[in-house]
């Protein structure tokens, strides 16, 4: 019975809760202490306070006393399968779909559905029916119960497939793995408290650090045939779900066990101690000899469980593959290992013993990195798995501050008017326009190009003309804006330009497409950026001018006005003025009712194995609530950015999957932290990150949506993030074909050498290797694919500082 517990606990062996009284389980053999393939139902049924539950397998239906399952249910139903869970199950009387396997990529898929009978109640016409085929209706059905002709059973199930066929669509359908709500509970004590260790185990000698607590000791040469029981035994007891240790006064017994090292297996006898439970032993942690002691049966060199975590780390290998290879291996030596399913527990259970918690931070970089870039990873496990503990930082709870004074700011661009920014981009985007010297006078040249359209009906033609009519347009629009700011226009791009061939000069021309384009003037000048800009204008020289560095469009422009001439144009210098004035009074209207953001006096943080959210610094604030901001918490997935960048939002894998992960890194490629996005990838996973994780943020963050991300930021804490650069990576660049050129990286690389260091690939690097472990999360629980995601990320990091 102890045997079926650790098997239902490690997964291995099924009881699935599956209706409202009713369960699924798989079969038990008595003799080899092993799950079968066989499945039965198990009644969980309440008379007055008693319950009682009755199985349908041979054990119990052959004998008086109760089952395996039956015992279970009656001593840990509560624990895993509290009441309040199965309220939103279905009906007893209904079919359902509780398994569905795909093989691979093969189009054949091994369903088995929980049918009533149509003509008796009760357990007693209970069935379980496979069907192994493929979804367009071609395969084998078998009633478990009616081995030897079709039977009601087999009918009513193929009427509900096909009506989930239609339910979901079949394209939507053969995505799934499973498509009924199977209530899955685990105890308490679960996780790190499955196996009988619970002291940490030393990393592995090939990712140790020196910051390590833990060192990892020489292995034994052998190993004795009687491991005896020490002051750190112990085991996790259910009841009660507490540690419970050794006690020196009791008995104990001696017990044969297993020994699993890289090429072949030991016996060895352990001594154990029988728990209060009265049910299972207390047995020695085996630590110093290097071995973890996974149930008292079984246990495992940490070598050969290293050996795991080195293979998964380094290139894409499964659990499956990698057993398949080790069990080839042990059969060179006549051995025989274990299955896939105890050691995929196994290493689970000892994963969560390892001390991998201070290595997401890089000894260069420092706590708080000056350069950070985030990166969205399409590294998901199956919706079906998705828990409620899935806590990522764009939550909100009531220790949340309430910003209820926030609220959006329009018109936070260069040039406020729409209309103005169209004119001026009609007129400096495209070739110079330049046209023949016998046209002296604009109207002149208005009259040719509308004659030379008319005769040959060219749109280069038309589109010159529209040009050419924005040109005064532009100029009058400026002028009511800011009349230097039209002379400077009318001067390089003007009708007079355009006559005497006179071609503006780059520098000119990037300059007024930056600031006739959509986004904010905060992202063409932050606040760091108007201070050397005020400096500038209480100093004009050309020294101050090449600390422009923050504003590439102004900097270029004061460096080609000072190559021609000893001083910049007055007009210039008010166009700085205004610029000064523009960015400043948009800061303002932002930050006048967002106060300054302090640290929590409170924060509630959960263990990342639960939430999903794991990052080098500790938590330090709540997420604020803006309510006044009408999408706050929208998700951004499935659409563009808006009309002011052409960038898709990126369809995050198939849609039975979760979102993905959120990594943050630094520019050596050492991961800060991530968390599991349980939907779709958008601009609040970022910015909650940093409000809740940094004490000050950071100068520059570097992401693919920078566009949207910097006045998401800016609207909501304008102060924290004012002196924040948000800039796009060279990689994700070529995508924004819309978006301005102060939102990229290489623009101010362009003019400051020392920004060419910062590895703006990062997070492509580190997304290119957590691709080796995608396929395998793509198959796991939650918890797995957390744990598994850390152990990924915290090995990558080390081997990285390791090399430093």
């Amino acid at each position: 019975y102890g045997d079926f517990v650790d098997a239902v606990l490690e997964e291995s062996s099924a009881f699935w809760q599956i209706s409202k009284s009713l369960f699924i389980v798989n079969g038990w053999d008595t003799k080899r202490h092993c799950s079968k393939d066989t499945w039965y139902h198990v009644q969980s049924t309440k008379v007055g306070s008693e319950t009682i539950n009755v199985c349908t397998c041979p054990q119990s239906s052959t004998s008086d006393s109760k089952c395996v399952h039956e015992y279970l249910l009656e001593e840990y139903g509560a624990d895993l399968f509290p009441e309040e869970a199965a309220l939103s199950l279905s009906n007893d009387d209904e079919i359902i779909l509780f398994s569905r396997l795909k093989d691979g990529d093969s189009e054949t898929v091994l369903n088995h559905f929980s049918c009533p009978s149509p003509n008796k109640r009760g357990l007693g016409g209970q069935s379980v029916v496979v069907y192994d085929g493929t979804d367009s209706g071609q395969g084998k059905w078998t009633c478990l119960k009616d081995l030897n002709s079709p039977c009601g059973h087999v009918s009513m199930c193929r009427k509900k497939l096909e009506q989930l066929w239609a339910l979901f669509n079949r394209s939507l359908f053969q995505t799934l793995q499973l498509v009924c709500s199977v209530s899955i509970r685990t105890p308490k004590s679960a996780g790190s408290e499955k196996s009988v260790p619970y002291k940490p185990r030393p990393p592995p000698i090939w990712a140790a650090l020196p910051a390590d607590t833990l060192c990892a000791q020489p292995p034994l040469a052998s190993f004795p045939t009687k491991i005896c029981l020490d002051e750190e035994s112990s085991y996790a007891c259910m009841s009660g779900q507490k540690r419970i240790f050794r006690r020196p006064q009791d008995s104990h017994i001696e017990r044969k066990a297993t020994i699993y090292t890289l090429s072949h297996t030991l016996c060895v006898k352990l001594e154990l101690q029988l728990c209060r439970c009265k049910k299972r032993y207390i047995g020695p942690d085996c630590l110093s000899l290097g071995l973890f002691n996974y149930n008292n049966k079984i246990l495992f060199t940490h070598k050969i469980l290293d050996e795991y975590t080195s293979v998964f780390t380094t290139s894409e290998t499964p659990f499956h593959a990698w057993v398949s290879v080790v069990s080839r291996r042990y059969s060179l030596r006549n051995s025989v290992f274990c299955s896939v399913d105890i050691f995929r527990s196994a290493w689970f259970a000892y994963a969560r013993l390892l001390p991998l918690e201070d290595d997401m931070q890089c000894p260069r970089c420092g706590t708080s990195p000056d350069n950070t870039i985030w990166d969205g990873v399409t590294l998901a496990f199956n919706k079906k798995h998705l828990l409620s503990s899935l806590e990522a930082p764009t939550h909100s709870n009531e220790l949340s501050v309430v910003r209820d004074r926030t609220v959006y700011v329009p018109s936070q661009q260069v040039l406020p008017d729409s209309y103005s920014r169209s004119l001026v981009q009609k007129v400096v985007e495209g070739m110079p326009l330049v046209l023949g010297a016998g046209l002296r006078k604009p109207m002149m040249v208005l009259v040719m190009v509308k004659w030379m359209g008319e005769q040959d009906g060219s749109n280069a033609n038309k589109e010159l003309l529209k040009r050419l009519e924005a040109i005064p347009l532009a100029v009058n629009r400026l002028a009511g804006t800011n009349p230097p700011l039209s002379r400077v226009f009318n001067k390089h791009f003007g009708n007079g330009a355009v006559v005497n061939k006179i071609i503006a000069p780059e520098a000119y021309k990037r300059f007024f497409l930056q600031i006739s384009s959509d986004e904010s003037v905060l992202q063409m000048a932050n606040v760091p950026a108007l201070k050397v800009l005020e400096d500038f204008t209480q100093a004009p020289q050309v020294n101050n001018a090449t600390r422009l560095l923050n504003i590439p469009v102004l900097h270029d422009i004061l460096l080609f006005e000072f190559s021609h001439s000893t001083n910049v144009s007055n007009d210039i210098l008010a166009v700085c003025s205004w610029l000064l004035e523009r960015g400043r009074t948009v800061y303002n209207w932002l930050s006048v009712n967002s106060p300054t953001l302090t640290l929590a006096v409170q924060c509630i943080e959960k263990p990342w194995t639960e939430t999903g959210c794991c990052y080098g610094s500790p938590k330090i604030r709540e997420r604020p609530k803006y309510p006044k901001l009408w999408n706050d918490t929208q998700l951004d997935e499935g659409g563009k950015r808006g009309a002011k960048c052409s960038k898709f939002y990126s369809q995050y894998g198939e849609k039975r999957l979760t979102g993905g992960i959120m990594c943050v890194w630094c520019t050596h490629s050492i991961c800060y932290g991530f968390h599991c996005i349980p939907r779709g990838e958008g601009r609040n996973d970022v910015f909650s990150a940093l409000v809740t994780r940094w004490v000050v943020a950071p100068k520059r963050v570097v992401y693919d949506f920078v566009c949207a991300l910097g006045p998401y930021c800016m609207t909501r804490e304008p102060e924290f993030f004012a002196e924040t650069q948000f800039l796009i990576d060279d990689f994700h660049a070529v995508g924004h074909t819309k978006c301005a050129r102060a939102a990229f990286l290489k623009t101010y690389a362009a003019i400051d050498p020392r920004l060419c260091h910062i590895n703006s690939s990062a997070g492509e690097c580190g997304n290119s290797g957590l691709s080796r472990i995608r396929k395998s999360v793509s198959y796991m629980s939650q918890d797995h694919a957390i744990v598994y995601t850390k152990i990924f990320l915290s090995i990558w990091n080390r081997q990285r500082i390791r090399s430093m």
